[in-house]
């Protein structure tokens, strides 16, 4: 699972470099995460990014350690890590730096491994690009609800503050595509939360809701925490909160991880490696 074609690069009798790419993900007890990684590596061997492999942070297989593992096996000379990530954090300056044997916070270095030297090249996660904030747009209008609505951009949680100026933006950039009423909302730790958020927006009067988790893929927050969180049945899509005598419909989306565009985000952060 995860490994790239084994591929003999020689020209002319002249061995030339060979560059591999790894999608990272974050991994999860449920399928979600590696169904979604595996679809968009399929996808970037599709747009011509040569020997592509999936790593995971923690939880799924293989692990971000055991794919540079087979990389080196495979004779991979030039590593492009690219963390399927919505935004920075700790996993992204810490975890997995340590597990590609780069130094915390660095955009990678040299590295030995089964004996071969590898140079790691580490990309940032998908953060703040435009894309994103296009895909939450699509997903508003999909739903079609007319109306005075609500919108809330739901983000995970961090140490550190990539995550919030993330969402943050996101939420911004809807504003400026003509959503009016855009807030934020966290699962946990961060301000504010669902919750407030929801109560916020039903004291304010709106009469609806959609919810968009700006999340990789599906998982235990997304299927278990957050739609009773919005007022909603766990794994429910859809539904009504009754709220001072009005009803007001809760549409609650699915994670932006799945859309192929993000592909062709991963194929130009990697395509510069490949000479």
């Amino acid at each position: 699972l995860g490994r790239g074609p084994q591929t003999e690069l020689h020209s002319r009798g002249l061995f030339m470099r060979k560059t591999g790419t790894m999608i990272i993900g974050h991994g999860s007890r449920f399928a979600y995460n590696s169904a979604v990684l595996e679809m968009q590596a399929e996808l970037l061997r599709g747009k011509g990014i040569e020997n592509v492999y999936v790593g995971y942070n923690e939880t799924s297989l293989p692990r971000v350690d055991d794919t540079l593992g087979f990389m080196a096996e495979d004779g991979v000379d030039e590593v492009v890590a690219i963390p399927f990530f919505i935004a920075s954090g700790l996993h992204i300056t810490r975890d997995i730096p340590a597990k590609l044997g780069v130094p915390p916070g660095s955009r990678g270095g040299k590295v030995t491994v089964g004996g071969r030297e590898m140079t790691v090249h580490y990309e940032t996660p998908l953060g703040k690009d435009p894309l994103l904030t296009d895909i939450l747009d699509e997903k508003i209008r999909e739903l079609g609800r007319g109306g005075r609505i609500g919108i809330i951009v739901i983000g995970h949680v961090s140490k550190l503050p990539h995550n919030t100026d993330t969402v943050s933006f996101h939420a911004e950039g809807l504003r400026a595509r003509g959503h009016r009423d855009v807030r934020v909302g966290y699962n946990e730790m961060d301000s504010p939360s669902v919750e407030e958020t929801v109560r916020g927006m039903l004291e304010d009067g709106v009469e609806g809701i959609i919810a968009l988790p700006l999340f990789i893929s599906s998982g235990a927050h997304l299927v278990n925490d957050v739609p009773p969180k919005l007022g909603l049945a766990a794994h429910a899509r859809t539904g009504e909160i009754e709220f001072e005598g009005r009803t007001v419909t809760v549409d609650y989306a699915g994670p932006v991880g799945n859309d192929p565009r993000l592909a062709d985000l991963m194929a130009a952060k990697a395509a510069p490696y490949y000479g």
